[in-house]
């Protein structure tokens, strides 16, 4: 019973570190999980924020752009006949006004009237369509509202989308209300820049819109990675359009890899205790096993072989034979070379003992007194050889060491359960009278 005990005590410290372990890494991860996930929140909240005044500052520049179409578009309007100085100067102010506004055109009927900037190959106002100027045609379709092209990339490197603004008049030398429209050169590139420099800093932006090609959203400034890993983004409106900003930022006062050094010392944490847990296992069985074994030769002392004895009278219903043995002139050993060559002469008794019994089941209980236990394979079995069959067993084995060799030369008694005997200290008894009785039959 006290055997089992232990045992359950064993398993009980094995199961208390595998759920240190277990426990541990799943609390570590849990606390790192909710730390990372308030810190995403975080840096969600903060860029949201910050997108906010983004977004702002970007239909700020959008709106200079279109009040600048819509300058141009009421000045058409009025006054469709003009001389050209007259709309360069009106060019020229719109153009300081929108610093995003790259260029300006008029067009009628398909046909560019005016435009500024000039290139060398223009004149001021023109009815021909230079290849050396970059500048497409409106639509020929009738609209009410702003028009706005796919972005493109501009002679000077620039991403830029053109917007084109209808121009109505009721002026009594054309007939009909629609008269042609106003083309801005709109420089997002421009406008990117500008935004990059104040509160956008500390994040890659991207923009995407809609697109009827690719069947979804087009991402024209950034990558698509940015747009799929955004910590925050918005609904931006553009002219007539909605195109959606997406941020991810670079930094926001706060270390992502501060989660390492969480989970380092998280784990550095549940592997000490671990260690301990597993230092004091170690112990206990240390300290059992002191507490069941002898110390010189390793065999199972007293204690451990009654707990054994009761083990296999529980288990089984075969006989149990216990062998006493004695060894002779074991003192002149050590009296003539020694009690370290004793000591090793009894460990090498203790090894040959052990190559008797296959289950280990031999002990020592005095000096140079051992104790065999064998189980027998039926009630009926011959054991009147077993005596002579271990004495024999141990001549053949004899002590090797520096001075010579030693024949080991015992003497022997046994004792049968349940025969002669219900206990383990009954057995002995009668085992121990009948080792005497060898020892001074063989004097």
């Amino acid at each position: 019973m006290l055997n089992k005990l232990k045992g359950l005590q064993l398993n009980l410290l094995h199961g208390l570190l595998a759920v240190v372990l277990l426990g541990g890494i799943i609390c570590v991860e849990w606390v790192v999980g909710v730390t990372t996930t308030q810190y995403q929140q975080m840096k969600s909240n903060k860029a949201t924020t910050e997108l906010v005044g983004i977004r702002s500052q970007m239909e700020q520049l959008f709106g200079e752009a279109s009040r600048a179409a819509f300058a141009f578009s009421s000045y058409f309007s009025v006054q469709p006949v003009t001389e050209p100085v007259n709309t360069r100067l009106l060019a020229v102010s719109v153009l300081k006004e929108s610093p995003v506004v790259k260029r300006v055109s008029v067009w009628r009927n398909q046909e560019l009237l005016f435009a500024y900037p000039l290139t060398p190959a223009m004149s001021l106002w023109t009815s021909d369509t230079p290849d050396e100027y970059d500048v497409t045609s409106p639509s020929s379709q009738l609209f009410e509202h702003y028009e706005v092209s796919a972005p493109r990339l501009v002679e000077n490197g620039a991403l830029a989308v053109d917007v084109t603004l209808p121009i109505y008049t009721r002026h009594f030398t054309f007939s009909g209300f629609y008269w042609g429209s106003v083309r801005l050169l709109v420089d997002i590139s421009e406008i990117m820049s500008r935004v990059r420099d104040g509160s956008a800093a500390n994040y890659d932006l991207a923009l995407s819109r809609p697109s009827v090609e690719k069947l979804g959203e087009e991402v024209f400034v950034g990558d698509a990675e940015i747009v799929d890993k955004a910590d925050a983004t918005t609904e931006l409106e553009v002219f007539n359009e909605t195109w959606r900003i997406h941020a991810r930022a670079k930094h926001i006062g706060y270390d992502v890899n501060g989660m390492g050094w969480l989970r380092f010392f998280g784990y550095a944490g549940v592997f000490v205790l671990a260690a301990v847990i597993a230092l004091l296992s170690r112990s206990y069985r240390a300290l059992h096993h002191q507490a069941r074994t002898d110390s010189l030769t390793g065999l199972l002392n007293r204690r451990a072989l009654t707990q054994r004895f009761k083990v296999l009278t529980q288990r089984t219903d075969r006989p149990i034979e216990v062998i006493y043995i004695d060894l002779n002139e074991f003192k002149p050993i050590n009296d003539e070379y020694g009690h370290a060559v004793g000591d090793r002469f009894l460990k090498h008794v203790a090894l040959i003992l052990n190559t008797y019994v296959s289950d280990k089941e031999a002990g020592r209980i005095g000096g140079d007194e051992f104790v065999v236990l064998r189980r027998l394979k039926s009630p009926d079995s011959d054991t009147r050889d077993s005596v002579t069959a271990i004495i024999e067993h141990l001549r053949e084995h004899p002590f090797t060491f520096e001075h010579g060799e030693l024949t080991i030369h015992a003497s022997v008694g046994r004792a049968e359960f349940p025969k002669e005997g219900r206990s383990l200290e009954e057995l002995l008894h009668v085992a121990d009278e009948r080792m005497y009785e060898d020892k001074n039959k063989n004097a």
